[in-house]
């Protein structure tokens, strides 16, 4: 016959060593399980940007008030001097002579990001009475620097009804310089004669 606190006693035992086994099993887990390890990923991209070509350009005051060749009395005038052709302010050629300058240049802005080439064209000479003086008749030099020798005489070209080149790869905040002379033929009728000149800068290497 078994005593009922001795079978009372084992069902307690048993409840208590797999109540213990079960505890013991849930802290195993615990400690064994999943744990952060301070893994990291990694990815990239890209940043891009285009900066175009700006520049801006501006005339001197005395090109603006434009290109004035005076009053011609006696023809056949060869390379009639624009008035403002040796007007500009005294400069050295490092000789300790002064020279004039031309007073007449277009300028970069020095807030330009590339360097500029100048082009130029112009229409004919006319009357309001339609006399006309040949384009080819009116000329010009220019040059990056200038003094009583440049923009020369010798370098002229005659100006066109299209544009062209004329100046090449002006720098940011620097000047391009120009003359312009006038030829008038013999038995040219008498009038005012006017006409329109155009300055156009493009990015250097661009096309006029």
């Amino acid at each position: 016959m078994v005593d009922e606190k001795d079978s009372s006693f084992v069902g307690n035992a048993v409840v208590l060593v797999f109540g213990a086994l079960f505890l013991l099993s849930v802290i195993l887990l615990i400690s064994t399980g999943p744990k952060t390890t301070g893994y990291a990923t990694e990815t990239s991209t890209i940043s891009n940007v285009t900066i175009s070509s700006y520049f801006a350009i501006d005339m001197s005051v005395n090109l603006t008030d434009g290109i004035q060749f005076g009053t011609i009395s006696a023809l056949p005038a060869t390379n009639q001097n624009a008035t403002h052709n040796y007007d500009g302010a005294n400069t050295t050629d490092g000789g300790g002579t002064y020279n004039q300058s031309t007073s007449m240049w277009m300028n970069v802005s020095t807030d330009s990001n590339t360097a500029v080439d100048f082009c130029v064209k112009a229409d004919a000479l006319n009357t309001s009475a339609g006399d006309a003086i040949g384009l080819a008749n009116e000329s010009y030099s220019n040059y990056t620097a200038t003094n009583f020798t440049v923009p020369r005489l010798a370098k002229e070209v005659g100006l066109t009804t299209s544009y062209v080149t004329a100046g090449l790869n002006t720098a940011a905040g620097s000047n391009n310089y120009y003359r312009f002379w006038l030829d008038v033929p013999a038995a040219t009728p008498t009038g005012v004669y006017n006409n329109t000149v155009n300055f156009k800068g493009v990015a250097t290497g661009g096309a006029c």
